[in-house]
């Protein structure tokens, strides 16, 4: 819908275009956005709920106050936030790009290198305090060198025309801009920085909250805190102290269970090596075994080979529910005719895969993990067939 006049914001700048309703005698319309599409034109985006509205009716449009009212508080504070960067980081922290929601801000900024939390934590301080200065706030529309000249903040990739908006914050800040903002800063409430992070070469971004979303976050921090402070049986001024002895118990206890888990390796390594068969002056070990991924078999393929001496080994294992092969074999057995590759994928055709490698070293997947077993049976046969025929 487009009308003659209209209250309602459409998104610009990176705030986020108003909602609300639009209504006459004949029908109701919700609007759900408000947009620009092309300039000087007003879009209002919406749904009808009854009845009717056509060309030429008379109408009552009613933006959605609240919601509005989030949104300049997340702009207002956008314009406090961009101060605050310059006096603690330098003037070169300029804005590369923003968005203002009525749930959050996100306000892109020039930087080389990562705020610290120290940075952060005085950044959030000075907006802070801004606000319960409870500093004015002044619109002024005036011509665009007579802005520059009184030191007004202009974006840089931004087109300005002859005559513009300035935004004037107290004496703490001055920006051109055409968005919605509050009548004094106090309005704001509070702001609470969430996150700072880089989005590209000499680019950072930081999300914060303000007003409602504010307190909504702080309340559900403390809840967290309650939770964590009713799991640890703990006073809340104790949560960090109880929480650090209790990961040092679990990191002891962990390497309490690796310890025994590498003692029973140990014990099933020196059980399978015990069952490899002796073929033609040649140790053979085949074995399905339990590992975790292809790396932990190929390790275990190898501690097998290096063990025996003289030896081909072929290890089957089921990883992601799928079966998986190791095959390899010692320089002197590859050089009497045995061939890791070959092993390997005459295995593998019996899981329905295949699989290569290199003479030392080969591995192989497929995809019936139930004839694991039968596929490592066929491999002392074909080493026999191999050293016989060398």
């Amino acid at each position: 819908m487009i009308l003659s006049a209209t209250p309602f914001y459409g998104e610009s700048g990176g705030q986020v275009g108003d909602t609300g309703a639009i209504a006459s005698p004949q029908g109701r319309v919700v609007i759900e956005d408000t947009r620009h599409p092309i300039a000087g034109i007003t879009a209002h985006h919406g749904r009808v709920q009854e009845g009717c509205i056509a060309v030429g009716d008379t109408v009552q449009a009613t933006v959605d106050v609240e919601r509005r009212l989030d949104i300049a508080r997340n702009h207002t504070a956008t314009h406090l936030l961009h101060q605050a960067l310059k006096q603690v980081l330098g003037n070169h922290a300029q804005q590369a790009g923003s968005l203002v929601t009525p749930q959050r801000l996100r306000f892109d900024f020039t930087h080389l290198s990562a705020t610290t939390r120290q940075e952060l934590d005085q950044v959030q301080a000075l907006v802070n305090a801004h606000i319960r200065d409870n500093l004015p706030l002044q619109a002024q529309i005036m011509g665009y060198q007579e802005a520059l000249q009184e030191g007004t903040t202009a974006l840089f990739g931004e087109k300005y025309g002859d005559v513009v908006r300035r935004v004037r914050i107290g004496e703490y800040s001055a920006e051109l801009c055409g968005g919605t903002h509050l009548g004094a800063t106090g309005q704001i409430g509070s702001l609470i920085i969430l996150s700072e992070a880089s989005i590209g070469s000499g680019l950072r971004r930081i999300e914060a909250l303000t007003g409602r979303g504010a307190e909504e976050h702080i309340n559900k921090q403390l809840r967290l805190l309650e939770g964590v402070v009713a799991a640890l049986d703990a006073r809340p001024t104790d949560v960090l102290q109880k929480a650090e002895a209790l990961l040092d118990t679990l990191r002891a206890r962990e390497d309490e269970i690796q310890e025994l888990r590498r003692k029973l390796a140990q014990q099933d390594a020196e059980q399978l090596l015990s069952q490899a068969q002796e073929i033609n002056g040649a140790r053979v070990l085949t074995a399905v075994v339990e590992a975790a991924s292809m790396d932990d078999l190929r390790g275990m393929t190898d501690l097998f080979r290096d063990r025996l001496g003289s030896a081909a080994v072929v290890l089957g294992a089921v990883i992601d529910e799928k079966p998986a092969l190791v095959a390899a074999a010692t320089p002197d057995l590859i050089a009497r005719g045995i061939n890791a590759i070959e092993l390997v994928r005459a295995a593998a055709k019996v899981v329905g895969g295949g699989g290569g490698g290199r003479p030392h070293l080969a591995q192989a997947g497929g995809r019936d993990a139930s004839k694991l077993e039968e596929a490592l049976d066929k491999v002392p046969g074909l080493v026999k067939a191999a050293l016989q025929g060398a």
